[in-house]
Formats: structure tokens, sequence, C-alpha cells
């Protein structure tokens, strides 16, 4: 048996030593450029006995002036991308798919996104399709929950059957939940701050030609030179570091993937796939070269091994059946299949059938998918307990339904109208307050899914987050109140933990229910919110 843990470890080490190369080769840089600058202004020069002498207030205004135009490259690039998944999946041709599609193969997608997400106890991301790529492919984008989109190429949903859709999703999910999302970002800024320094220095280089004669002293063009030397040096330099952290991530995220699903066939499935096909997991967009590393497989063709965002496809394969005899099967395609038939056909992972074991109406999934009639729904199913008219087709649900039909309806609220979605949360904040604790924590769910981020910055002391937390589950299980102002400072601040503080948390609250030997539905039910609001999965025992 393969230990994912152990990979899951080895992958984070690596990654935290390669992430330190990274900004260790950009300090350089800068110490680059600003040696050639102060060169070319005259900071460097020699005395009359021919040695080198640093004259410091010139030379330490270029590297000022080096290092403040890189950060200021960086952090454009970085606003460009502050708006989440949804820029990055635009920008690589991305189309939305509506949260109330009747097209078979989108249909599919989506519900399988949903099964992901619910089994998680994550809010479903919005779902993008490449529809002019036909290799296979996919990708996670975005900073955290709120603006994650997962993105599929045409060629992934017409292939995968069920189950390695399954596999390559769950594997996208991985990279949410262990915040590779917002790494990947932020390699991408930095990146564009380094090819800024190159292409400043085409521009300098060619500024010369304006020059007159031979007595012409441009040195511009001579500085020009060695920005495009340091810049290319750069940008070569971080492109390897780049791919060596991609690389870490995907053994992560596919030992995740494993780990989550239960079902090792269906990602290695879907890897031979792509090694069946002349095109694999080539993306032929012309932006795909900056967000290479955001992809599940191999996006871009390489030369130089040391430059690919992803391990070769036998080694992933070998790391998931290390009994593979290393033949890649016959081409396949999914279409043809019945939805049906794509269930019947594949295991049945039980952290996976959670969706289907909620076995929610029909009707009621319907609603949530829609973004017309989602607000409504969402608006009764918290307030049901207030209002004079309750929905009768909400009477009986359990409160696991709840919170799984708010987690699949948050895609369609977001594609709501503006005026809908805000009156529904002014309704909610101003009721929510009478409400029992589980549909407050509904609340504090959608708030902090479709309210700015500002909303929720005020937090406290780690430590008093986690006392805060704790005593919460314990006055729950005592039917005591509970202080809810403290208890949203708390997520506020949890939220912002690493994914390895967040597991702690995790496991201290899991000693807080297990502590009398029995896990009450009151501690189940809150559980589930806080490991919700703050992007964890629940865990498994939870799932019964």
């Amino acid at each position: 048996m393969v230990n994912f843990f152990e990979h899951q470890q080895q992958a984070r080490r690596n990654t935290g030593l390669l992430v330190v190369l990274f900004f260790l080769a950009f300090a350089l840089i800068i110490a680059g450029v600003t040696l050639v600058a102060a060169f070319i202004i005259g900071a460097v020069g020699t005395n009359g006995q021919g040695e080198y002498q640093l004259s410091w207030e010139p030379f330490i205004w270029v590297s000022l002036a080096v290092g403040g135009g890189i950060l200021a490259v960086m952090l454009f690039k970085w606003l460009q991308l502050k708006a989440g998944g949804k820029v990055i999946a635009e920008h690589l041709g991305g189309t939305l798919i509506s949260a109330d599609t009747q097209d078979a193969v989108e249909r599919r997608v989506l519900n399988v996104v949903e099964e992901m997400a619910i089994a998680a106890n994550m809010p479903v991301p919005a779902v993008y399709i490449l529809p002019n790529e036909g290799a296979i492919n996919a990708f996670a984008a975005g900073y955290d929950t709120r603006d994650a989109v997962i993105g599929l190429t045409r060629g992934a949903v017409d292939t995968f059957s069920r189950e390695q859709l399954q596999g390559v999703v769950a594997h996208e999910f991985s990279h949410i939940l262990n915040g590779d999302m917002r790494l990947n970002i932020r390699l991408i800024a930095a990146l564009a701050g380094i090819l800024a320094v190159a292409h400043l220095g085409r521009i300098l280089l060619y500024s010369g030609r304006g020059g007159r004669g031979r007595n012409s002293k441009n040195a511009l063009p001579l500085f020009g030179l060695g920005l495009i030397v340091l810049g290319g040096v750069g940008i070569l330099f971080g492109n390897l570091i780049k791919s060596a952290v991609s690389r870490q991530r995907e053994y992560l995220a596919d030992a995740a993937a494993v780990q989550f699903t239960r079902n090792p066939d269906g990602l290695s499935g879907a890897l031979k796939q792509i090694g069946a096909r002349d095109s694999g997991s080539r993306v032929r967009h012309p932006n795909a070269d900056e967000a290479a590393h955001l992809f599940f497989g191999e996006a871009l063709s390489h030369w130089f091994s040391m430059m690919a965002t992803h391990p070769p496809l036998d080694k992933r394969i070998k790391r998931i059946e290390p009994r593979w005899n290393g033949r890649f099967p016959e081409p396949r395609t999914a279409r043809g299949r019945s939805e049906q038939d794509h269930v019947a056909a594949q295991p049945k992972p039980s952290a996976l059938n959670k969706l289907a074991l909620l076995a929610l109406p029909a009707v009621l999934m319907e609603q949530a998918h829609s973004p017309q009639q989602a607000p409504k729904l969402v608006h009764d199913l918290v307030l049901s307990q207030l209002l004079d008219q309750p929905n009768k087709a909400l009477e009986g649900l359990k409160p696991a339904q709840q919170l799984a039909l708010v987690e699949v309806a948050i895609p369609a609220l977001r594609q709501a109208r503006e005026a809908d979605r805000l009156n529904l949360l002014k309704d909610l904040e101003v009721m929510a307050k009478s409400q029992d604790l589980f549909h407050w924590g509904l609340y504090q769910l959608l708030a902090r899914q479709l309210l700015p981020k500002s909303r929720f910055k005020e937090t406290i002391d780690n430590a008093e987050a986690l006392q805060v937390t704790v005593e919460a589950l314990k006055r729950t299980d005592a039917g005591e109140q509970v202080d809810r102002q403290g208890l949203c400072l708390a997520l506020n601040t949890c939220r912002g933990w690493a994914p390895k503080a967040k597991a702690t948390l995790v496991d201290n609250w899991l000693n807080t229910v297990r502590a009398d030997d029995v896990i009450s539905p009151a501690e189940r039910q809150l559980l589930a919110i806080l490991c919700a609001c703050i992007e964890v999965p629940l865990p498994d025992e939870m799932l019964q």
C-alpha cells in the first residue's frame, strides 16, 4: 500500500526549500541589476591606484529604484489577478458553465464537482470549460474557496469516465485545500517582475539607435544589454524553480486526491488517457505559458526536462499504481454513455457518495442550481423557523441536507442579480441573530462566500481563537448559549491559518467532541459549520 501521508509530507518539505531558493534568486537578480546600473552611472569606479570604490549614496538610490520598479510590476500583476480564478480562466479562453445548464456533458461535470465539494464540506466552486482545447487537461485557480474556479479542457470532459473525472477534480480540490492556488498566483506575479527587467532591457537597447556620430556617449544601450542578460538569466532560473515547485505540488495533489477519493484507479486512469494520446495534455492557448504550472498535466512541450512543470506521467502513475506495467491503453471517449451508465460503472467510495446518501429532492436541487430561484430557496431555508409562510418543500430537511443545499446553491447565488443577492444577505444578517446556532452558521458560511473579505478582517489572538472554538463546542454539547461575536472573530482568525495549523485545529475539535464518547447531533452540526467556514474538509467520521 502506498504511503500517501509520507508523500504529502515529503512534497511539502521540498516545496518550502524551493520557495526559499526562488526568493534568493529574486534577491540576486535585483543585486545584479543594481550593480550594472551603478557601473553605468559611475557609482562604482576606480581610484588612481586601480582599486574599485563604491559611492554608497547613488548605489542605494539605484537599488531602491530597481527593487521598487520590479515590485511595482509584481504588484500590478497581482492586482490584475486579485479578482480571483475567473480572471485566469477567462485569460485562458474559458467559458463559465451556468449553474442551471441543461447540456448533458456539462451537467455531468457539475454533478461531479458538486459531489467533491459536498464530500469535502466546501462551497461548490465555479466551473469553466476551455472549449477550443482538444487535449486533456484541467486546472484550479483563485485565492481561496470564495473565488476558486475549476477549469477543464473540452478534451477532458469528452474523454474521462465519471470515476476518472472524479479523480481529476479531487486533484484540483486538493490544490484548493492545500493553499496551492495562492502560491501559484504569487509565482505568476513574481515572474512578471523578473520578465519586466528583460523587457526594459530591450527598450533601452534600441534607444541607442537615435545616437549620432562616433562620439555619442549614450550608455543606455549598454545598460539595456546588461538588463537583457540578467533578466534572461533570472527568467531561466525563475522558471526552473517555479517548475520544481509545481512538480512537488503535483505529487502532493496526486497523493491527496487518492486519499480523498479512496479510488486510485480513477486518477491513474485519467493520467493513462493523457499518455494514450498524441496531443496528450498540450494547451495551445497563447496565454498558457504563464499559467502552465496551474494545470493537471504538462501544458507545454519542453526540450529540457528541468523546465517541465509536472513530473513525468510514468512516475506519477507508478506512485499511484506501483504494479502498473508501463503500457498506455487505447484512447477512449466518454461521449455516448449516459449519466446512469457512468454512475453504475464507478465504485462507490463512502466520502464521495455523501451527496447521493443525502437524497436531496430533485425539485430543491433544481432551485439551488437556478440563479433566479436560488436566492429565495436559501432565504426560506435559513429563515424557515421565523417565516409565517414557510416553504413546505423544505419541511423535514435534516441539517446535513440543509448545509449541502447551501453549498450547492453558492454558484447560482454568485450568478444571481446583484440586487437579489444583496437583499438576501441583508435579510439573513438581520434575522440570523434570533436563529439557532446552526442557522447562524449557515449565514456565516454564505456571508464569507458572497460578501467582501474586508467584512471579516477583524481577528483575535491565535490561542484565543482556538479556545473560543473549543469552548463553543463544549457549550453546544451542554445546551448553553455560545458567544456568537467571539466565535465570528475566531473564524476570521482561523480561516487565515496554514493548512497544517488548520489540521491541528480540527484535531482539537475532534478530541473535544469525543471527550464523552458520544458525538451529539448539535456537536456534529456545529463542527460541520466550523470546518466549512475555515475551508477544511469535514473529518471522515463526521460524514455519517
